[in-house]
């Protein structure tokens, strides 16, 4: 090295050259001075044979080591075995409320004012058992001949009935004419022997309007 200066320049770029990571300006400014110099000729074939040697050790080596399992234990390493599923839940609501009690507690809280609030509406829409249900039929109506109301049965256009209770339009009389008035006609109003009066019939010509489903 001491005969040809250009050495000093090109021995450290030996080693690159002979593994391939000069470029290629690199590369053939190397093999020029490799052409024209016997020195660093002979050491770019001992950086050749070293690696060559270096390359079959490594295959032996790797020819040794068994690599059956050596995915399963890489994968064991990186990604832990997960915890049994109660476990993950017992976490997850854990962090649940520590992280968002207050979200937890408001939902909480507007779910049970919605349910307070919310039942009793809808059993109010529900109507009892025989009232405007179809188990609640009319079959017929009766006035009595002393009644102060008269019943008035409408049918409605979706086939329900409606009973109003309508006062009667009654003459104005005396006490005694109109008791005796009814004494004369139905018999009604006679005083039994301890002098109470006997309960009202129905009168035997009064019509009977008949009803549907209320």
């Amino acid at each position: 090295m001491a005969g040809n200066p250009a050495c000093e320049r090109f021995v450290p770029m030996l080693s690159p050259y002979v593994d391939g990571e000069l470029s290629s300006g690199e590369r053939v400014n190397v093999e020029r001075h490799l052409a024209a110099c016997r020195d660093c000729t002979g050491r770019a074939a001992d950086l050749r044979a070293e690696s060559g040697l270096l390359r079959v050790g490594l295959d032996m080596a790797v020819d040794d080591v068994d690599f059956k399992d050596f995915t399963q234990r890489v994968m064991a390493r990186v990604t832990p075995d997960k915890p049994p599923l109660m476990e993950r839940l017992k976490l997850a609501v854990s962090e649940m409320f520590l992280y968002q009690r207050t979200a937890m507690i408001s939902s909480l809280a507007t779910a049970a004012v919605l349910v307070l609030v919310g039942v009793p509406l809808l059993m109010s829409d529900r109507a009892p058992v025989g009232y405007a249900s179809e188990r609640m039929t009319v079959k017929s109506i009766q006035p009595y001949r002393n009644a102060e109301v008269a019943p008035v049965v409408m049918e409605t256009d979706n086939g329900g009935t409606i009973i109003w209770l309508v006062d009667e339009d009654s003459d104005v009389l005396s006490p005694g004419a109109e008791m005796g008035e009814r004494q004369d006609q139905t018999g009604v109003g006679q005083s039994d022997a301890g002098g109470r009066n006997g309960p009202a019939r129905p009168a035997p010509d009064a019509p009977r309007p008949s009803g549907g489903s209320l």
